[in-house]
């Protein structure tokens, strides 16, 4: 089921979340090649090179913020292209001015590919859209080479006028397309 006719402005949200996260794996990738090892307990060295607290990522264009990742931990197991992230929230603004909010309990990125994901138990992965939706699952997975945002978890959209669920979801923003995979409901009010 290909959902456009309602105004979500899912792509600001999808590429604003693909660029975070490629943002966090440039600096972190920075931050592996300028400290080597980290200088934390030795328990902490044998999960991995580097571990960082209270981890905190903005970028900005012209003077004004396009979006802010925070995390509480930031952990680069050995090898240094793989970075795991711990309570995750971040904020993204699109063009328009508007306010995207995303947030998980933990996460991964690979500074290879550039995939990412986003986890959190009982639908703990929330996105906030300007316009009132909420988007929410387990589980949201980043696929760099085809541009593209999927779960294979349980999803929610809700919002003023609208709820929808499925097993399954599958997002395009290139096209603005988002799918719901399978076992759809919808609800308009």
């Amino acid at each position: 089921m290909a959902i456009r006719s309602i105004v979500w402005k899912t792509l600001p949200l999808w590429l604003a979340i693909a660029a975070g996260l490629v943002a966090i794996g440039s600096v972190l990738l920075a931050e592996l090649r300028g400290h080597g090892t980290s200088t934390a307990g030795s328990s902490t060295l044998a999960e991995s090179d580097v571990v960082l607290t209270g981890f905190h990522l903005t970028t900005s264009s012209n003077g004004r913020v396009q979006w802010e990742v925070r995390a509480s931990r930031a952990r680069f197991l050995p090898g240094g292209h793989q970075a795991l992230l711990e309570d995750i929230r971040g904020t993204s603004r699109p063009p328009d001015g508007s306010m995207i909010e995303f947030e998980g309990a933990s996460g991964s990125f690979d500074m290879t590919t550039r995939d990412a994901v986003i986890e959190g138990s009982d639908g703990g992965v929330v996105v906030r859209l300007p316009d009132g939706y909420q988007l929410r699952t387990d589980r949201l997975t980043w696929s760099d080479g085809p541009k593209e945002v999927s779960s294979d978890r349980v999803a929610y959209l809700t919002g003023p006028r609208l709820a929808i669920s499925g097993s399954g979801l599958l997002a395009r923003p290139r096209v603005q397309e988002f799918t719901f995979l399978r076992d759809v409901h919808a609800r308009v009010f």
